[in-house]
């Protein structure tokens, strides 16, 4: 079928009566861009009009509420396309037919877009829906732009994606929820009570690290109406998480204890806290999930009591290792401790969980948190990692990442793009996606820069290192002698792309990684301060409006922090406070 010749549509692209120059309508959103990509591919002004079912030849695109969100079909009929779907199926349909046709979205500022006299396709019948109902980065690229969100198929809460884009998953109160559902300023003093027994005490404290007594009959009915108030003031939010704190600082009371002990594990504990939450509110809220973390203290998966329905798991892929796949992994060094003193690999737990809870989601991770600039060659267990979950039944995965809002190096952009293909897709075809993004938006540097992802991780297969998010210690693939080899590789990737300003750019962003890691382990730690190299590096990182070293605090604290010969600017507080970002 030929879809426009010689700047000669083959039809105008149909849309309903009501959704015709629509804002809010997710069919005239898709139909807007795809009567200006097409016309980017060939010139041909395509127009927009109603379908007045009159069977012309054109695009016809459709809402269909018997598909599920995220669903979409493409069809080829006689001289016709049909595209229908749910509120962002039918958005993703309009993107993959572009797709189909040889675009290319890499980032929000790269795309691919060929340039035909001719546009034609095949016979097409594809129905489509993802592998994830949940899928979410914290990408910045992500965070920043929604409708590259879109494009990617992301759907969580980071996208923050509006009506004309089919919206997004939100949660009405998110992780880590204690401290919002039974405020620690509030009872700390009139019940101590309430607070998790540590160490002997009570964690009453201003600045302690607590959680909450979950055995405590007082507890539910002060969370059930703290979520009650939550979940009106969010009538369109369908997910409330009733989490713990981010500190590994469970409540060891002798209820607490006994509990744990009873279940396996303290997350029955808090399953059976939460399903009773649940069940009060169901009645209520019947369209509402319940989410727990499974996390730290929590992860082990309980050994007796199951999650109700409507409450979700959210299995959290700490202390594990990124080197190697998750099945594959040999090292126990950092398992989580069991109440019975048993230790679980993250591989293991997703197992049980997999067999106890209906919908279990995953939070991964994709960084290293402390020193976000650091090469971490994960590369090669993204797909098998994200294989792993699908075959244990996962129904999402929230990939958290690098989160500065301005974005970061080691190859970002290039995981954001991965990482959206293998949430919708685990078994996509992830050598070509990733081909594809490095020969475009590195142009002749690629084969370089190829060479020096290829280096990292074959170290650490060979040499069985693993890797951790929260490492700071210098990994031997960062040792002097490697840091020479890869700017040998550096100079070969500029000196390709030397007459090309976009892409020289682009290469010498990626080279940051490098240059970290000899400012921060060769000048700032080892006490040499070659104040030349050091402000250049910070010069170059504003040139590229880099914000964000460290998941807690911002640019200039780190500095502070360097100066100071300290690794982290959140040293300084106690406990961490985050900083914003303040180069924006």
């Amino acid at each position: 079928m030929i879809l426009a010749e010689n700047r000669v549509p083959f039809g105008p692209i149909f849309v309903p009566e009501n959704d015709f120059d629509k804002y809010n309508s997710q069919v005239w959103f898709i139909a807007t861009q795809l009567r200006y990509y097409l016309a980017r591919i060939t010139t041909a002004p395509f127009q927009i009009k109603v379908d007045t079912n009159q069977g012309e030849n054109g695009l016809y695109i459709e809402l269909d509420k018997s598909y599920l969100d995220d669903e979409f079909s493409i069809n080829t009929m006689g001289n016709s396309v049909y595209i229908r779907g749910g509120k962002r199926g039918v958005i993703y349909g309009g993107y993959e037919l572009l797709e189909m046709l040889g675009c290319r979205f890499f980032t929000p500022h790269c795309e691919k877009i060929p340039t035909l006299t001719k546009l034609e396709i095949g016979d097409i019948q594809k129905r489509e829906k993802p592998v994830f109902e949940f899928r979410d980065t914290d990408y910045g690229d992500i965070q920043k732009y929604s409708k590259f969100a879109s494009m990617c198929r992301n759907n969580g809460r980071w996208s923050g994606m509006p009506e004309m884009l089919g919206g997004s998953i939100r949660y009405a109160l998110g992780a880590h929820s204690f401290a919002r559902l039974v405020p620690h300023e509030q009872y700390r003093d009139t019940h101590p009570e309430y607070f998790s027994f540590y160490n002997g005490r009570r964690q009453s404290i201003k600045d302690d690290h607590w959680q909450l007594c979950l055995t405590n009959p007082d507890i539910l009915d002060i969370v059930v109406d703290n979520a009650r108030k939550i979940l009106k003031e969010n009538p369109d939010k369908k997910i409330l998480s009733i989490s713990q704190n981010d500190n590994p600082y469970s409540c060891q009371c002798e209820n607490c204890l006994k509990s744990d002990a009873d279940e396996g594990s303290p997350a029955g504990t808090l399953i059976k806290f939460v399903n009773r939450v649940a069940e009060i509110l169901e009645p209520e809220f019947p369209d509402v999930m319940f989410d727990i973390l499974a996390y730290h203290y929590t992860r082990p998966a309980s050994r007796k009591t199951q999650t109700r329905h409507n409450v979700c798991v959210r299995l959290c892929a700490s202390s594990t290792c990124f080197a190697h796949p998750y099945d594959k992994c040999d090292d126990r060094t950092r398992a989580v401790k069991h109440p019975n003193g048993k230790t679980s690999l993250f591989i293991e737990d997703l197992i049980d969980w997999s067999k106890v809870c209906e919908r279990l989601y995953v939070w991964d991770y994709t960084s290293n948190f402390p020193l976000y600039p650091m090469p971490f060659p994960n590369w090669r267990v993204l797909q098998p990692n994200l294989k792993t979950l699908a075959k244990y039944n996962v129904k999402g995965v929230f990939e958290e990442a690098n989160c500065a809002r301005n974005g970061g190096v080691d190859f970002n952009e290039l995981r954001t793009y991965l990482i959206s293909k293998l949430m919708w897709n685990p078994d996509c075809d992830i050598e070509r996606h990733r081909k594809e993004f490095m020969q475009y938006y590195y142009g002749d540097a690629a084969p370089h820069l190829e060479e020096y992802l290829n280096m990292l991780c074959d170290f650490v297969e060979r040499e069985n290192y693993h890797l951790y998010i929260q490492d700071t210690k210098r990994p031997p693939y960062l040792d002097d002698a490697h840091l020479e080899q890869y700017n040998r590789i550096f100079d070969k990737a500029e000196a390709a792309v030397a007459g090309d300003g976009v892409r020289l750019m682009r290469v010498q962003k990626a080279r940051l990684s490098i240059r970290f890691a000899d400012v921060f382990w060769n000048e700032v730690l080892a006490g040499n301060y070659n104040a030349e190299k050091i402000n250049q590096f910070f010069t170059d990182l504003r040139a590229h409006n880099i914000s964000r070293l460290d998941e807690w605090t911002n640019i200039e604290r780190t500095y502070r922090a360097w100066m100071d010969g300290m690794e982290r600017g959140v040293l300084y507080t106690a406990p961490f406070r985050y900083d914003a970002e303040s180069l924006l």
